[in-house]
Order: structure tokens, then sequence, then C-alpha cells
């Protein structure tokens, strides 16, 4: 036995040095170089490449099958000379041994001077997307397909992998999509991993510099990261996620912006899900916590999570992404901002569900975000506290602070008494229809108080739509001056010339409030209450007041016409009537009514109406006319139905008696419109029409009371026939 021991040991011995020589002759006598061209046909014939090997190959058999390769270029085999990949170097070792196990044991994985170039043509067309595999079955001998090979069973799976490291140095990637005109450029790529090794945990670490040409950016990318693979489930996993980007150039206006996000990942393709859990996110000064989930991602990808942004200045963020924030009315506007917020999205949207947004102390809550990102669809659903819009517009310069500190002129009572024409309205656009025909917008606002230009609107609603060109104000209302204000209406940018219309309704206004609050000259005070509707056509005010047709109403209760006294001009009515002189001016500056009311329709800017109706105590006004939009003239004809003054003591010359029952006095309202409450006065051709009928009244009254006289008894029934006769 130990004879045979010994033999078979030698023997043993023996083979082992006879394979160790086989593989040293192999090594030194087989060399691959000579097999460039078949390899070089295999990638034609398997892969549809041009491929080609500029150095050596250098090769080793035993114990590691490894290779070396120099000067790799990777081409579309239609396009030879437009490399898709270039390798400087690039080397790998597998264990021999392990392999009869079923083990693939790689050494390190080494590539060196890698260039990717990726060109998506004019037609959409990668320049990749021809290599592989083709479709192209070729035919047997006698010209028929050849028979369908039986498929084998994968057994990838069994297979147990295990990679020392891979590491990739000095990589870049050039894309350009000509179709959408940009261009990306990631140069400096390094990429270095641990040991790559089913269900182990394993080191990444990936820097590279993102260059973009149009607008210029350069965006330097440092990635660590611990991740973890399984195959058979197709999973893999990423701890201690530290991203760091700092990103320069001209969107930031020259300035470094720094991001940093940390978290835990996962991908799990069996599962069809991803997850970034436990994020922060760092931008600047500003900090974020949340999570993200997405699933379904070979299909229609559905997006959910949470963020919240903790407190930060929304100025020092803005000024640290390079932007240049205008100064603001109030100094400290946006400095304080937070958010909170559920996200619910997909591959074309995010929106922000269950969303409390503060800003400067004002609370919004509700929903916000784009539906859809291709079309820039803009929802949201919000309601708030109290807003001052006036905190955030462009503060006022030096120059227009002085000239609002200076004492303001009081502006006249009735309006301006200038004869001089107006402007004539502008030809100039007012709306950005360009803008309007493309957006696409649905919202509503909510506030429990408003401020703009120094007015309170409390509370304050707003819902809009927009899309298809077709813009629609559905619901503008809230409380201002003391009253109520709805507005609706829309703008129709398919229509041409554009069509507009609106509906208003403003109830119990304060009427002098807001004029004083609009810098008008006041003409009325009372309570305003106003029906309109309203339709023009075009895109400016010449074409909006020549266009414009509709209807309106209006009343005003417990009023006064500020700057005019229709007592004054009545008592001068009658006066010159009686041919008296008044003893002293009667009433005040203004005329005090308890309602003047009426209602208009509306033609090509000229506004028409016969109902105008003022209920002054002892007079009654009636009204007829138009006011000319287009010319901004007026011409109303008023008549003052006398019904007594009841006044203690009575002017002689204004007294009131029987004679003047039923006597409309005339004055006229004529001229333009911003001084059209100083462009009335007494109609003196309608008065001289009415003295002339009373002085016929008059000897009528003494023919009568001669009749009487004479007649006695039958002095009615004479006075009856004459009247008869003269059909009075």
């Amino acid at each position: 036995m130990k004879a045979f021991a010994k033999v078979a040991g030698l023997v043993l011995f023996g083979l082992v040095i006879l394979g160790i020589g086989v593989l040293f002759f192999l090594t030194r006598l087989f060399d691959p170089n000579d097999y460039k061209e078949q390899i070089q046909q295999l990638a034609r014939d398997k892969a549809n490449v041009e491929l080609t090997l500029g150095g050596d190959i250098g090769w080793s058999l035993f114990p590691w099958l490894g290779i070396e390769l120099q000067e790799v270029t990777v081409a579309p085999l239609n396009q030879p000379d437009q490399a898709i990949a270039e390798v400087g170097s690039m080397g790998l070792g597998v264990e021999v041994l392990p392999l009869l196990r079923r083990q693939l044991r790689m050494s390190d994985v080494i590539l060196d001077s890698v260039t990717l170039n990726l060109l998506r043509d004019a037609d959409g067309t990668g320049n990749w997307e021809t290599i592989g595999a083709t479709d192209e079955t070729p035919l047997a001998e006698d010209g028929s397909e050849p028979a369908a090979e039986q498929p084998q069973e994968s057994t990838a799976g069994d297979l147990d992998v295990a990679i020392e490291s891979v590491r990739i140095t000095n990589a870049s990637i050039n894309y350009t999509d000509q179709q959408a005109g940009q261009a990306l450029v990631m140069e400096d790529v390094n990429l270095t991993t641990g040991a790559l090794i089913e269900g182990e945990p394993f080191d990444i670490d990936l820097l590279g510099l993102l260059i973009v040409e149009d607008p210029a950016v350069r965006v330097r990318i440092d990635l660590k990261t611990v991740a973890q693979f399984d195959l058979d489930l197709q999973r893999y996993e990423f701890d201690a996620i530290n991203l760091k980007v700092d990103a320069s150039g001209t969107p930031f206006s020259g300035r470094a912006v720094n991001l940093e996000l940390q978290g835990d990942g996962v991908l799990d393709q069996t599962a069809q899900i991803a997850e970034l859990n436990q994020m922060r996110l760092t931008l600047a000064d500003m900090r974020a916590t949340g999570q993200v989930k997405a699933s379904q991602l070979d299909g229609d990808m559905q997006i959910e999570g949470n963020l919240d942004v903790a407190e930060f200045d929304g100025r020092a963020l803005i000024a640290s992404l390079g932007q240049e924030l205008p100064g603001t009315t109030e100094p400290r506007a946006l400095e304080k901002v937070a958010l909170s917020a559920r996200l619910d999205g997909s591959a074309t949207s995010m929106m922000l569900q269950d969303m409390t947004l503060v800003i400067d102390g004002t609370t919004f809550e509700g929903s916000a975000g784009i539906a859809d990102f291709a079309r820039q669809a803009v929802r949201f659903d919000l309601s708030g506290g109290s807003l001052n819009v006036d905190n955030y517009l462009p503060a006022v310069d030096e120059e227009q602070q002085a000239a609002a500190a200076e004492p303001s002129v009081k502006l006249p009572s009735g309006g301006s008494a200038s004869d001089i024409a107006p402007l004539e309205w502008s030809e100039d656009p007012v709306l950005p229809l360009e803008t309007l025909a493309t957006l696409d917008v649905d919202g509503t606002l909510s506030l429990e108080e408003l401020i703009v230009s120094g007015i309170a609107i409390q509370p304050f609603t707003f819902s809009g739509l927009g899309k298809d060109g077709l813009v629609q104000l559905r619901q503008l209302e809230g409380g201002v001056f003391g009253g109520q204000f709805s507005t609706s209406g829309r703008v129709d940018t398919r229509a041409t010339p554009v069509e507009l219309s609106v509906k208003q309704q403003l109830t119990e206004i304060d009427s002098l409030a807001a004029q004083e609050a609009f810098d008008t000259p006041p003409q009325i005070r009372g309570l305003l209450n106003v029906d309109v509707e309203l339709n023009a056509r075009g895109n400016s005010m010449n074409r909006w007041v020549n266009t414009l047709d509709g209807t309106a109403n209006f009343v005003v209760n417990d009023g006064a016409l500020i700057g005019v006294n229709l007592e004054q001009q009545l008592c001068q009515g009658i006066a010159l009537a009686n041919r008296k002189t008044l003893s002293e001016p009667r009433g005040s500056e203004d005329t005090p009514f308890q309602r003047l009311a009426g209602s208009f329709n509306i033609t090509d800017g000229t506004i028409s109406g016969s109902d105008l109706v003022v209920a002054v105590p002892g007079i009654a006004v009636k009204g007829q006319g138009e006011v000319d939009l287009p010319d901004q003239r007026i011409d109303y004809r008023l008549g003052l139905l006398l019904q007594g003054d009841k006044s203690a003591m009575p002017d002689p010359a204004c007294q009131i008696n029987e004679r003047y029952e039923g006597i409309e006095w005339p004055v006229r309202c004529q001229g333009f419109l911003h001084n059209a409450a100083k462009s009335c006065g007494v109609d003196t051709e309608g008065v001289a029409r009415i003295a002339g009928r009373l002085l016929g009244n008059e000897a009528q009254r003494k023919v009568e009371q001669k009749l009487e006289e004479k007649l006695g008894d039958q002095a009615p029934a004479v006075r009856d026939a004459i009247k008869g006769l003269f059909n009075r």
C-alpha cells in the first residue's frame, strides 16, 4: 500500500507539473493578437458594432484568466468613423479554479480614459440604437428558415459572482440632442467601488463634473453611499447616501450654489418600487426632511411621500441662488417661510396635498402644484388668513417718497372744473394675449383679509380657470368699503378680435370712501348698489370703449351730490319765473337725496338712459340722456318736480304754490366727464317755456275768477265747457 501511495503521489505530482508546464507554454506560444480579425468579425456579427483594438492584447491563464486591452474603440457598424465609446486601457481577471465550482471570482475591473459619445439626431434617433444583435435570421443553404432553437434554461441565477472592485478613471460622457438643441458634457468622472459580493454591502464613490452649454452651467457632483444587491430579487439598497452638488454659471449670476442630499434608498424591480427614506435636503440655509416613494416604475408611475421645510429666510435663499430680489415696500418681506406637505405625483405631475405654507406669519392651507409638466398646468386650492400684498410690491424710490411726503393737494368737490378736453383713449395693448392663450391654470384662493393699495377686503375669494385660450374669472368677491362686491368674467383669446365679458355686483358700497381710496374727485356720497353686465372686443382702452355693449343699473340710498347745489339752482329758476330776486342763497354746497337710481343700455360705448330718478326732500328729479365714452362727454337733461318747500322760513322768491304743481323744472348737464357735476345748470330755454305756460295759466285763473263773480252757481258749468272747447 505504501508503495502504491508513493506511486500515486508521484503520478499526481507529475500531472500537476505537466499541467503547469502546459499552461506556461500556452501563455508563451498562444498569442491572442493573432485573432484580432476574428474577434472584430465576431463583434460585427453578434453586436452590430465596429470594434477597433489599437494596442496589443495582454493575457494570462493561471491562476487568473486575465486580459488587458489598449486603445479600444466601439462604433456603429453603419458609421465606423464615428466612435460611440473609446477606452484608453482596460483590464480584468477571473480566478480559474472557482469556475469549476460555479463561482465567478473577478479581480479588480479597471477602465481608464473612457469616453462615451452619445448623439440623438434631428429625427430623434440615437447613435446607440443600432448596437446589439440584429433581428434578421440567416437563411439555411436551401433558402428555408432554420428550425427554431429550443430555449435553454438560464443558469445565471445559480452563478455565484464576486468582484474585488471596480475602478473607472478619467472618464467623460458627451451627449448631444440635435432635436432638442441641448448639449451636455460629463467629464473628470471617477468611480470606485468596494468588493461587489451579492448580499454583502460595499462602498461606492463617484466624482464628476457636468457641463451644460446653454445656459452655461457647471455642476460638480460628489456621491458616496454603501450599496447592496440581490440579483435574484432584483433588489438594490443604498444606505447612507451623501450627494453633494456644487453648481455655478449663468443662471446663478456667477455664484456658487451648494446642495446636499442625504438618506437611504431602495430600488426593487420585482416589486416595481423605488424609495428614498430619511431624506435630508440642504440648499444654502434651507433645511428639508421627508421621504419619497415611487411605484409602478415600468407603467404609470405614481409618487407619494411627505416634505417638511423648516423656517428659512426666503430673501437670503433667493440671493444665494444668484437671483436679485427687487426691493419691497416691507424690507423684511419673505424673511420667514416654512412649508409642510404630502407629495402626490407621477412621472408627469407633482402636487402638494394637505399643504401648510407660512409666509411672514400668514398661513395658507390646501393644495398646489403642477398637474402636467409639459403643459405647465398649475392647480391650487388655498385658504389663508390676512395677506398684505403691498408689503411685497416694489419699494418706492427716494424721489417718490419725497413727493409723497409733500402735502397733498385737496381734490376739488364735484370733479374738475377744467374745460380742457381729456386725453384720447390709449391704443396700447392691455392684456398679454400670448400668455393668456397658453395659460393652463385652475385655482381657488380664499383669505380672511386681503390688503391691496391700502384697501382692506374682508373676506376675499378668488376662483379662476384658464385653458385652451379661454380665461374665466369664475369668482372674485369680498367685503370692501362697508359693502360687498362680486365679479365674474371671461377673456376669449380664440376669437378675432379678442372677446371680453364681465358681470359685476356692488352692494351697499360707501361711494365716498371708494372715491377717496382711488384718488377720484368726490362727486357723490351714499350707499351704492350696482348691477352691470358688459361685453367688449379688442385689446386696448380705445377698442374697449368703442365696442362696449351691455346693461347697467344702480341705486344710491341716503346720499348727496357733492359740489352741486340743486336747491339753489331750483330756487333761481323759480325766482326767475316769479320775476323776483332771492334774498339769500339756499341750501348747502351739496345736494342731499334719499334715493338716486337709474338703468342704462350701452351700445358701442354710448350709455343711454331714460329713467334716472333722484328723490331729494321736497324735490323729485327725473332724467334722461347719454354718456359718450369714446368722446368722454355727457349730455343729460334733468326734470325737477317741485313738491313744496318745507322749510320753516321759505324765501318769498322761492315759494311753492299751486301754480307750480306738476311742473318739471329743467336742468341740463352737458360737458366732459371729468367735470360732470359742475357741468350742470338751469336749462334757460326750458324755463322760458315754463314761464310762458305759467302766464297763460295766470290769465285763465283771472278769467275763471271773473266768471265766478258774474255767473255765480253757473260758473263751473261754463268753465267746463270752455275747457272742453280748448281740449283742456
